[in-house]
């Protein structure tokens, strides 16, 4: 099973994530190409491999957002971008952007992936200023900037078959930011809310080291903490950030491993309720995967008295159990939830697409001790479907298979 281990050397920004994954091995033309299936085309996607100051070989990335007919001024998240100033103000929220990649033609976890980082930028921004993450606005540029370096690397997560990703301490700096809002601290107010329950570091740089954009990625995608981890380098990659400091290089290092075995320590969260109605469980669960939970089931119980009960049971990342119990707590009738550690043993797996009669279909890849199974998605084949006017099953008996080990 392939992991990524992040280490924010100095800091992370979502340019510096990108460049990483491209030194990695990551495809940009593959990206950018993807990226503009989403109907976004408003920008350039460059990237060079080059010494930076310290002679390390590093990769540089950089997105050039186009506009017509006026600048944009930068928003707090997007500080590691562009310095513009605008006279008019163009706004992409939560709901433009999730639309926008749900028209991406590519895998359903890069889009999961992308949308669960943006709903958790727009939680933190929403609860910073007061407002609901639907009520959050990005500037034009900033929503482009944004939508690149998160969905981008995504797909280069992606490309590059990931299935896991931890995480080193994060890095942040002293001083104030200038942003749309006036003079922010730093870490800005959207990076500190980000960045609860992660290991920190601050160091003597009189600069924002980690954005917004940047830690909303490696929160949201992380497993975890990767300091006990034990597995076969394979490669690393190196992302350099957009300024110079005096004490050490401005990178993010990201290392490609191959974990001895495909296994996770994993936390589950358990409660029973006997007095919520099924329609308000239902809008539980689907918030409790939407805030990074690893899978949520309920199950009929009879609890005392006789009563018919649901036993909600939510696996969750280490990171995540005390904010997805929290959500437990504050959004269902339960008075209490139990918490204990498993580990679950994964199988390899990856996305990938599969042609049928009727078109293209996502699947699954999974490496069993006994052969390769291709899975489709039950989604991606439903949509098929209704396009092609056949039976779901046509579609989906069309492209299950099994490939036999050599």
């Amino acid at each position: 099973m392939k992991t990524i281990c992040f280490d924010p050397v100095t800091g992370a920004s979502g340019d510096m994530i990108l460049a990483a994954l491209f030194d990695l091995g990551a495809d940009p033309e593959f990206v950018e190409n993807k990226l503009r299936t989403t109907g976004l085309h408003e920008f350039e996607l460059s990237f060079e491999r080059k010494a930076n100051r310290e002679k390390i070989l590093c990769g540089f990335c950089q997105v050039n957002v186009h506009h017509s007919h006026h600048a944009e001024q930068e928003t707090c998240h997007n500080k590691e971008k562009h310095h513009r100033h605008d006279r008019h103000h163009h706004h992409r929220g939560l709901k433009d952007i999730l639309e926008l990649i749900d028209l991406g033609d590519f895998s359903n976890r890069a889009k999961d992936r992308a949308a669960a980082v943006f709903r958790r930028l727009a939680e933190a921004e929403g609860a910073v200023h007061g407002v609901s993450p639907q009520e959050v606005h990005f500037h034009e540029v900033g929503a482009v900037d944004s939508i690149v370096d998160i969905v981008g690397s995504c797909l280069a997560l992606e490309q590059l078959q990931v299935e896991t990703i931890y995480v080193s301490a994060f890095k942040i700096g002293t001083g104030t930011v200038e942003c749309e809002h006036g003079t922010m601290p730093l870490p800005a107010p959207a990076t500190a809310r980000l960045l609860e329950d992660s290991r920190v570091q601050r160091l003597d740089i009189n600069s924002e080291l980690t954005t917004p954009t940047g830690a909303a990625l490696l929160t949201t995608l992380s497993d975890g903490d990767w300091n006990n981890l034990d597995g076969k380098f394979i490669k690393s990659g190196t992302g350099h950030g957009r300024r110079c400091f005096d004490s050490r290089p401005n990178i993010l290092r990201a290392y490609l491993m191959e974990l001895p075995q495909a296994s996770e320590t994993v936390e589950v969260i358990e409660c029973d309720i006997d007095d919520q109605t099924p329609e308000m469980l239902a809008i539980l669960t689907d918030q409790l995967r939407q805030k990074g939970a690893v899978d949520v089931m309920t199950s009929p119980i009879m609890m005392k008295k006789n009563r018919h009960g649901i036993r909600l049971t939510v696996l969750s990342p280490l990171s995540q159990t005390e904010q997805l119990s929290q959500e437990i707590l504050g959004q269902s009738s339960t008075i209490g939830v139990r918490i204990h550690t498993v580990r679950r043993i994964l199988l390899p797996r990856h996305s990938i697409s599969i042609d049928t009669p009727w078109g293209q279909v996502q699947a699954k890849k999974i490496e069993r001790p006994s052969g390769t199974e291709i899975v489709p998605e039950a989604g991606s084949c439903a949509a098929l479907a209704e396009t092609a006017k056949v039976p779901v099953r046509q579609i989906v008996d069309s492209a299950r298979s099994w490939l036999d080990q050599e």
